[in-house]
């Protein structure tokens, strides 16, 4: 989704491309998914890096840009570790009003949110949500807001009257993130961009600066509670895994392999780089390759704790080649549209998020992608899976002999010891 930030000296505002959206019953799909076009402005400075990684497998930071597979800059990001206290806040207009049990609907829903960031982050993660018990009134019309999805300053303003208008019920130094919720009415916010300020550049109350944020819009009906982990995935520094070129087949690059893609996917546990990258998984739990040759490593599951969750190739550069062990678990749940099995994908800092290069928001169709899965079976469609997450559904290495070569790396399955999995992986 679109995320909207201030680096100091630097103003960037990057949106997403079109989201294509899943398959959904009849009853609950809108007639049309919800879709944004690219913003104009070009993405912010990357800051200096800073991260617990020291493996020779992370990739170098970009010298510029906006959210990307490298270490992560915890000076402008949020640090996904510990408890983190976000409050969620309600807020009505002089032209829009809630219907009668709306605030309640919502916040049974986002309730399930923080579970999702405590499986993903084995524990590492605990994200407290307090949810408010009232309407805030800001008195001004929505429209006033309108251009919240594509200004910094204009999102800024909008947070800062929620948070205004809640204040004096509220006390915000307890929370680190602000999600601010719209009535269903309040049509000028179709979509839920994020919003992050580096410091000095935050909305103060209560002593203390606030700096990161989601304003919800009405896809929030489609999406359901997902949504606010993509969002939230974004304020600790995770890029879009889908394309920013509306002209492009959107989900190309990982189909429904991560929540930084495609939110409703049949799969939407986040890859082991981006648990490695947040530091839910330690340098000892990455089997790194530097050199050539052929060795063999034994994958525990990703979605369990303990064990090897990858072999990572630094295949020279900017890129790596990961390969992971998906199995059925509490995120990964078991379904026609999610194949078990060895996933390889290359990652690159060459680009960010959602495609985008160094200096313009639309990437060109095709990519480069900051992550792109390898197809073990190219063009086998599973069609009764939807139209973002078929082609890749079948990607993964499944049965014993299996084999896939992506940049001079091959990757072969070669045994299926319980849930774990074997792999060899020979570089040339």
């Amino acid at each position: 989704m679109s995320v909207s930030v201030r680096v100091r000296a630097a103003l960037a505002v990057v949106m997403a491309g079109a989201l294509v959206a899943p398959a959904l019953p009849a009853t609950a799909a809108p007639a049309a998914a919800p879709a944004e076009g690219p913003a104009a402005a070009g993405p912010a400075a990357a800051g200096p890096a800073r991260s617990t990684l020291v493996s020779p497998c992370q990739l170098p930071t970009p010298a510029t840009g906006w959210q990307h597979e490298g270490p992560t800059n915890y000076a402008t990001w949020l640090p996904p570790s510990g408890t983190v206290r976000g409050i969620v806040l309600f807020v009505d207009f002089t032209n829009a009003a809630p219907v009668a049990g709306e605030l309640a609907g919502r916040t049974s829903m986002f309730s399930a949110a923080p579970n999702v960031f405590t499986q993903a982050s084995y524990g590492a993660l605990n994200l407290q949500l307090t949810f408010d018990t009232a309407w805030r009134h800001i008195l001004q019309p929505h429209g006033n807001f309108a251009g919240y999805k594509s200004s910094f300053t204009t999102q800024r303003s909008y947070v800062a009257a929620a948070v205004a208008a809640a204040n004096a019920a509220i006390d915000f130094s307890s929370y680190q993130i602000v999600y601010v919720v719209p009535p269903k009415s309040a049509s000028t916010f179709d979509i839920s961009p994020t919003w992050i300020a580096a410091p000095g550049d935050g909305v103060t109350a209560d002593g203390v600066e606030l700096r990161h944020a989601v304003t919800f819009g009405q896809d929030v009906d489609y999406w359901g509670f997902k949504i606010l982990n993509h969002e939230t995935g974004h304020l600790f520094g995770l890029p879009d895994l889908y394309s920013y070129n509306n002209a492009d087949s959107i989900h190309r690059a990982v189909g429904g392999w991560d929540l930084m893609g495609l939110i409703s996917a049949s799969a939407p546990d986040l890859f082991a780089w981006h648990k490695w990258k947040a530091g839910w998984l330690t340098d000892s739990q990455i089997d790194c390759r530097t050199t050539t040759g052929s060795a063999s490593t034994v994958l525990t599951p990703l979605g369990t704790a303990g064990g090897t969750k990858a072999v990572v190739v630094h295949t020279g550069g900017n890129t790596a080649v990961v390969v992971e062990n998906r199995q059925v678990s509490t995120l990964d749940v078991a379904s026609g549209c999610f194949q078990a099995g060895v996933l390889v994908y290359r990652v690159t800092t060459a680009v960010f998020s959602g495609g985008a290069w160094s200096g313009g928001n639309v990437p060109p169709i095709g990519g480069p992608f900051p992550v792109e899965v390898v197809d073990r079976t190219p063009g086998s469609d599973v069609t009764t899976c939807s139209a973002e997450e078929k082609a890749l559904v079948n990607a993964t290495l499944t049965t014993i002999g299996h084999t896939v070569t992506y940049g001079g790396v091959t990757v072969q399955l070669t045994a299926t010891p319980g849930d774990n999995r074997e792999v060899s992986v020979t570089v040339v």
